[in-house]
């Protein structure tokens, strides 16, 4: 719950910044490990990287733009600070960016996906830990067990102006986005990319009835927050291309037949 490291005298790093950072390192170090991508000649590991960069910053840019879209903050220079980072809006962005470059680049895309997604978790974990130490994207009040005290100077203190313990939310989805990843490697699922997808739709869905922050308004209606109409929708499409993938795998069976 720091949102500033030192790192030497009069020196600090965000702890956001530094756990993002540590998260795609790691996942990228881990990719490098991977028995399928091993495989890959060393001119389709380059348009992995190459595609995996541009979706990174590609990714922030959606976040942020998202972020100004659903909390209604005109992007000029006197607002700019103002805005921050939707995690499923650079999710969402990055896998668009993503799946584009791969396409380009004529690798096939749900293999290359599959291979990604165990990384993906390990990106998303350190992701959220760095939220939890900056205090952002914090939980209602609770007298549970599980529930923290942000200190003063917080981000969930200028909200509640007191010390009082909420939701570790950022731990929560932490931890979930950990035991999926363990879930997915223990249980060789055929196409993890879409049990991540869809796993972390659901708890995301969840989990926003615990959030306290500003969820912003998008589509002009205050029932679901921005994060649950974007759940509903991936796990919508998510399930629509899984059936329509088995559709054409069966079609092609069925025309060889």
């Amino acid at each position: 719950m720091l949102r500033y490291l030192p790192i030497g005298s009069g020196a600090f790093i965000p702890a956001y910044n530094l756990f993002v950072g540590i998260g795609i390192a790691l996942a990228m170090l881990y990719l490098q490990y991977q028995p399928l991508f091993k495989e890959k000649s060393d001119n389709e590991k380059y348009k992995v990287h190459l595609s995996l960069l541009v979706s990174i910053i590609g990714g922030f840019a959606g976040a942020f733009l998202f972020d100004a879209y659903s909390q209604g903050i005109d992007l000029t220079f006197e607002n700019i600070s103002q805005v921050g980072l939707t995690f499923f809006g650079g999710l969402i962005s990055g896998l668009s960016i993503l799946m584009i470059s791969l396409k380009l680049f004529k690798l096939p895309l749900l293999e290359t996906l599959n291979i990604l997604s165990l990384p993906f978790c390990i990106g998303h974990f350190f992701g959220r830990l760095g939220c939890f130490m900056a205090g952002c994207c914090y939980g209602s009040p609770t007298n549970g067990v599980f529930g923290v005290v942000f200190p003063r100077g917080s981000l969930p203190y200028d909200h509640f102006h007191e010390l009082i313990k909420i939701h570790p939310t950022q731990l929560y989805e932490s931890f979930f986005v950990l035991a999926l990843f363990v879930f997915l490697l223990q249980t060789k699922y055929r196409n993890p990319f879409y049990g991540y997808l869809i796993s972390y739709a659901i708890f995301r869905f969840l989990v926003e009835f615990l959030r306290s922050d500003n969820r912003g308004i998008i589509f002009n209606q205050h029932t679901l927050s921005p994060s649950q109409m974007i759940s509903l929708l991936t796990v919508i499409t998510c399930i629509g291309l899984i059936y329509a993938n088995r559709f054409l795998q069966t079609r092609k069976t069925l025309s060889q037949a």
